[in-house]
């Protein structure tokens, strides 16, 4: 069996770890169960979706500038932020930031990949218990801006350069 820091600390069997840091408004940061030096009680992430897609005009090939942006929802277990998530979706506590960062596994090791959310809402929470035992969550946000930076790290493991993206998202 596993050591309890590297079950709670691994996001998978992939080689990559995944944390999540929530501050909102009223209920302040909320506070996870990782006991990493860098993202120490923060969530640990074992599975997550996103996406964006640009529609075009029917029979043309150019893009018509409208974005249409997917939730962020992330997958964990059940752990000391659960009833927290369950509260800010409760009382429709605004997210001021959702940060998911990814990083190669083990100690040492530095985020390469970071989406971080503003202006965010849980819209919503699931949780499943599979026929093992394993109950995961799924927490779902959506949200008005979206920043994501990639960096990239050498074999050597130094960085090698940073890329960024964001957008805003405007009502219409």
């Amino acid at each position: 069996m596993p050591a309890e820091k590297t079950s709670r600390d691994s996001s998978s069997s992939s080689g990559a770890d995944v944390f999540l840091s929530v501050q909102t408004k009223r209920a302040g940061k909320l506070k996870g169960e990782s006991q990493s030096t860098d993202h120490k009680d923060e969530i640990v992430v074992h599975g997550w979706t996103w996406g964006v897609a640009a529609s075009s005009a029917l029979g043309s090939s150019q893009a018509t500038g409208r974005r249409s942006y997917k939730n962020l929802v992330v997958t964990k277990r059940i752990d000391s932020a659960s009833t927290s998530l369950m509260s800010v979706l409760a009382t429709n506590d605004e997210v001021k930031e959702a940060k998911l960062c990814m990083r190669k596994a083990g100690e040492g090791q530095r985020d390469y990949f970071t989406i971080t959310l503003s202006n965010a809402r849980v819209n919503s929470l699931d949780i499943e218990c599979g026929e093992n035992g394993d109950a995961v969550e799924r927490i779902s946000f959506t949200f008005n801006k979206v920043q994501v930076d990639y960096e990239l790290q050498q074999a050597t493991g130094q960085r090698g350069g940073s890329t960024s993206f964001q957008d805003e998202i405007l009502a219409t």
